[in-house]
């Protein structure tokens, strides 16, 4: 692939999921990494389109992208397989809600009602992508996803790059204080379908984004 033709699709924030006008379910992601990631995208001369849930003003929008505001886990997935094509990288920085309610109430639920809430799995975008990929024969697309966990965080960052079938991960280790949701650093492993991995010193956020593209990069060959 060469540089000049390849689009980068960046997922970020998290996702809603409401059980009534006015609840829902979530996570605390500002969406920061997702941003810095498409930033960098943007300014290495790709063409991004940056798909972001609910996240602060500061993170809602990039100069130079295409920004793509969604709500659900339902619609992010629906963003994503808009924007893929053939020689393009879908990396998926978001926080999306694995589950919604299987109902939801036109009204608001009182706090008397004592609701129960059955929730149901929200469909799993990268497996979705890989079979929309080989079904529409889209061509030389990359995908890189991102664990984030808070024990075992090799074990299931391992599991997710092989059963998602990916060409390399992300682990953020939420175990750390200084790493996660809501902070300016990470801790950041990078996990390759090759078998080979590398574990990154703590860094911003920001110069992250900078440090992902290249690796990207330096995977592709560009």
């Amino acid at each position: 692939m060469k540089k000049s033709q390849i689009k980068i699709v960046v997922t970020s924030g998290p996702t809603r999921e409401f059980m009534d006008p006015i609840r829902f379910i979530s996570n605390p992601s500002t969406g920061r990494m997702g941003y810095y990631i498409a930033r960098a995208s943007v300014n290495q001369g790709y063409k991004v389109s940056y798909i972001v849930g609910p996240v602060p003003a500061a993170f809602s929008k990039i100069q130079g992208a295409k920004n793509i505001s969604i709500v659900s886990t339902e619609d992010m997935l629906n963003s994503v397989l808009n924007e893929l094509e053939s020689e393009s990288v879908l990396i998926m920085a978001a926080a999306p809600a694995d589950y919604h309610p299987e109902k939801k109430s036109d009204i608001k639920i009182k706090k008397t009602e004592m609701p129960y809430i059955h929730l149901v799995p929200n469909p799993d975008i990268l497996k979705t992508v890989k079979k929309h990929i080989e079904k529409n024969n889209i061509k030389d697309v990359t995908l890189i996803g991102f664990a984030a966990e808070t024990h075992e965080p090799e074990k299931y960052a391992m599991k997710k790059l092989k059963e998602k079938e990916l060409d390399m991960i992300f682990m953020n280790d939420l175990s750390k204080p200084d790493s996660g949701f809501q902070v300016d650093t990470n801790h950041l492993t990078v996990f390759r379908n090759d078998g080979s991995y590398t574990r990154w010193k703590k860094d911003t956020k920001e110069r992250l984004g900078y440090k992902i593209i290249e690796e990207i990069e330096t995977w592709l060959e560009l």
